[in-house]
């Protein structure tokens, strides 16, 4: 099983850019967090170090990372690590590795995040389910609520309880 968990603080501010693909232009985030460590050197004092993760995240998720979480916020990563490798201009194949984030969470209070003056006027305390729901679905179908899928179609066969 290749599962990762990590809680850190973001190294600095989250970017998204867009990566051409065979399904089209797809947002990708880029990041890195802090993730503190605790341990005992040999004259048993406590001392605490970070390691740095590199993550990146894709699609909306990376998208909402770098709309609305800034350096220094703490957030929690679900996800997979990833091994990769290329060869290097001097010939020597270099390896990468990193987290591929399935879910992220922002850790960090609004009230702390004004404080600490780490968000802009645009947090996530503000945000809507209009702000993540495709545009063109509620306009066409004239709907005030969110529709979170009832366009999706299940064949009971699929289902292990139906």
């Amino acid at each position: 099983m290749n599962k990762v968990c990590l809680v850190g603080r973001l190294v600095k501010d989250p970017t998204c850019e867009y990566v051409n693909t065979i399904n089209g232009n797809v947002a990708r985030a880029r990041f890195t967090i802090a993730v503190d460590r605790s341990f005992l050197s040999s004259n048993q004092d406590g001392r605490n170090t970070a390691d740095f993760i590199n993550i990146v995240a894709w699609r909306k998720q990376a998208e909402n990372i770098a709309k609305f979480q800034k350096k220094g916020n703490q957030v929690a990563v679900d996800g997979r690590l990833q091994v990769d490798s290329y060869t290097g201009k001097d010939g020597n194949t270099v390896w990468s590795t990193y987290v591929v984030a399935d879910s992220i969470q922002f850790l960090d209070r609004k009230s702390d995040s004004v404080a600490n003056n780490n968000f802009d006027s645009n947090n996530y305390d503000n945000v809507t389910p209009s702000d993540f729901s495709n545009e063109s679905s509620s306009s066409e179908q004239g709907a005030s609520v969110w529709d979170a899928g009832s366009n999706i179609e299940i064949d009971p066969d699929e289902l292990p309880f139906y």
